[in-house]
This record gives C-alpha cells, structure tokens and sequence, in this order.
C-alpha cells in the first residue's frame, strides 16, 4: 500500500462532520502524517484542545474592502511575498490578514470534545492506530471544531468574496468550508506548478485530491489542463498569470556553454542526482559544473563528491536568486525544480536529467536520461538560432507557468 493509498483510506474513515464542516478535508496534512507514520506531536499540543486561533482578529472594512482575504499558518517567506504580490494588484478591494499575527484564546467545549472522542473510538477501532495516533487526531479535530465555534458568532456583513492563499489545508480550508456554506463565493492563490502525479503520488497530490475552492487561480495553462484531466470542472479554474515580480532576460549571444549550474533535487532524491553527477564527471574536464543545492542536501556530503570530480559546490546562504544568472553562467541543468523555469527566465538555457522515478513538468525538448542524449540535446539547442530558441522558450514560460499574463484584477475585481 502506498503513502497516497494509506491517507486516503484513513481519510474516508475519519468522515466528522460538526456544522456543515467536514473535518477530515481541513485535516487532510495531520491525515497524512498520522497515516504514514511522520507526524511530529509534541505534548504541548495537548492544549489545542482548549483553544482556538483567535479568528475575531480578521480585519474586513465594508466601507472599502468587498473581499476577505488571508494568508493561513504557513512560515514560508516565499509564500507570504506571493500573498503580498496578488494583493497589491487589489486596489485595496481586499483586506490583509495574515493569520499567523491572529493569536490564541482560550475556547472550552465540553460537548465537542464528547463528540469527538465518541467518533474516533468508534470509527478509528477496526485501525491499526496506536492510540497516541488517535489522540494527535482527536486534539487537531477538537481545535479546529472551536475555530468553527469563534466563526459561528462573527458578522461578515458586506463580505462579497474569501480570498486565501491555499484552500487545500487546514485553517484556511476551514475558512473555504464555511464560506461556501453561506453562499459566498471562495477563491484561491496557486503556490507553485501544480500537476497530476503518476508515479506513487507524494503529498503534494494532496493540491488536487483534497481541491475546495470554487475558483482555483492557476499560473499557467499547462495546471489548468492537467487538474482538468484529473476531473476537476474547468469552471473552477481560472488562468491568472505568474503572480511574482520578475525581469525577464533574453539568452546571451555566442554562449560558449563551457559554464553550468546544476540545480540538484531534495534529498529524497539523492539516487538521482548521483546518477547525474556520474555521468558528467566524465566531462567534467571539458566544462566547469557548479552544484545548488536543495537546503535539504548534505553539503559534506556533495562538497566531498564536488572535490573528486572537479566540480564546485555554490555555498548554501548563496541564494538561487543571487546565482541564477546568465553572465556568471553559460547554461545549467536541473533535477525535478521548478527553479527550471527561474533559469529561463533570467535568459540561461536549461536541460533537465530524468531517469524515470518521477512526473516531469511542462517544458521544451531538453530532457536527457544519458551521457550521449545530454551531448545530444545540448548540441541540439546549441545549434538553434537564437531567435528561433527565445521563441520555443517564451512559448514555455507562458504556458507552464503563466509568464506574462496577469489576470489578478480582472478575476477578483469584477
């Protein structure tokens, strides 16, 4: 049975209901965890069984916001300037709310918490839960149930739309729930390229199989098509454009393509990318590699490797930002990132190694699996015109990831 296989079987069993509001969707991330046996649970958590994110913290001014948006409990600077981004295209039609601001207060509801605990022991029995599991679950539903509590008593008057940053998990699925269920249509931020997994989906499938909103705002055409394909209504998909500031720069003239970056994957995928590096230290002595790690790799460990093979290591507080770039670099080779994309941005040819053990994204005919095929399609772009190579690339960059559409406004405002 796979990870996807496991959550979604303990998903259906977990089916509580407490207002209209169906807890296992808000608890699809715990679910996940609590199913393949990672979720962290300190003790301390035990008190979220008392207390509810003080949601009467929201801000929403009839007089000049008609919609209320926000951005859920996700330390994720990168997300947060994407929240940002979209809302300043808003003409303050939107409010601000980051939640994590919002606080605690203390919310006690004896006869939740019956509920609760009469429908875990009687639902989860036939489980192969420990009972330390089945608490974790217990805990995570009773606090978001006094969430549901806080909500019940607020007046969102003049309230014409809910913005948020991801509907999929937690406090903001909650929020998508309840706003449905009075009518008030919802909306939601992409936050990367969103796709189909095939190949033993991983818990980012959790994007489309736990899908809330009723309008999902996709960067590119490429995720309409494919959440489509997985069955989602196209009425529920709109094409909003790549929300992030960015400077767009044309590939250089007479690129020698003796320098590359090599964008390595997660450390999940270590077995990958060690195929990779083995495969051009055998023409290492003919082009310099540099590596950019994943903030998960082991920079020993890489650094070691690097030395032996003639290559170089990029220092990790280097960001990807700071790098990326097509004057200190000729072209770079990337493993499964959408930091693919960041380099055809900033004008630097981009190939990408696959050896089958994961979903390839929407790009150009630049995917390599041996030494031969990377001369292959390296010699192959190389010998394009330049015009005519910018070209295939603009036309990637816009269906993949929306590069240049900006469809914010229009979709929100009207």
């Amino acid at each position: 049975m796979t990870d996807f296989d496991r959550y979604k079987s303990l998903k259906e069993k977990f089916n509580f209901v407490y207002e209209g509001i169906c807890l296992n969707r808000v608890l699809a991330l715990p679910i996940w965890f609590v199913a393949n046996g990672g979720y962290n649970f300190s003790w301390k958590r035990i008190a979220l069984a008392f207390l509810a994110i003080d949601v009467k913290k929201m801000k929403f001014n009839p007089q000049r916001n008609t919609i209320l948006s926000t951005y859920g409990r996700y330390v994720r600077k990168d997300h947060l300037e994407l929240y940002n981004t979209v809302l300043k295209r808003l003409d303050e039609e939107a409010s601000y709310n980051n939640s994590l601001t919002f606080g605690w207060k203390l919310s006690v509801h004896p006869i939740v918490i019956c509920q609760v605990l009469k429908f875990v022991f009687i639902n989860l029995r036939d489980t192969s839960l420990s009972l330390w599991s089945k608490w974790k679950l217990i805990i995570e539903c009773i606090h978001y149930c006094n969430i549901i509590e806080e909500l019940k008593y607020m007046d969102f008057t003049g309230v014409q739309k809910y913005l948020c940053q991801c509907s999929v998990l937690d406090l903001e699925n909650l929020l998508t729930q309840f706003f449905k269920l009075r009518n008030i249509p919802t909306y939601s931020l992409q936050e990367g390229v969103y796709f189909i997994f095939k190949k033993n989906p991983p818990l980012d499938s959790i994007q489309y199989e736990n899908f809330e909103t009723d309008n999902l705002l996709c960067w590119g055409q490429f995720s309409v098509d494919e959440y489509i394909s997985y069955g989602i209504s196209p009425k529920r998909l709109s094409l909003a454009g790549y929300p992030k500031k960015v400077e767009l720069h044309t590939m250089k003239k007479d690129n020698s393509y003796k320098k590359c970056m090599v964008l390595i994957a997660r450390d999940s995928f270590q077995a990958t990318n060690m195929k990779l590096l083995e495969m051009l230290s055998k023409v290492s002595f003919n082009c310099c590699f540099e590596l950019k790690l994943h903030p998960s790799c082991d920079l020993s460990y890489y650094s070691e490797y690097a030395r032996n093979c003639h290559m170089h290591v990029i220092p990790k507080d280097v960001t990807i930002d700071e790098c990326l770039n097509n004057i200190e670099y000729d072209f770079s080779i990337a493993i499964n990132t959408t930091a693919y994309y960041e380099a055809l941005m900033r004008g630097l040819p981009c190939l990408r190694f696959y050896d089958g053990t994961f979903d390839l994204m929407s790009g150009y005919k630049d995917v390599f699996e041996t030494l031969e095929g990377f001369l292959e399609c390296l010699g192959g772009i190389r010998s394009l015109a330049e015009d005519e190579y910018q070209k295939e690339i603009d036309n990637v960059l816009k269906y993949a990831i929306g590069v240049e559409i900006d469809n914010y406004q229009k979709i929100l405002c009207k």
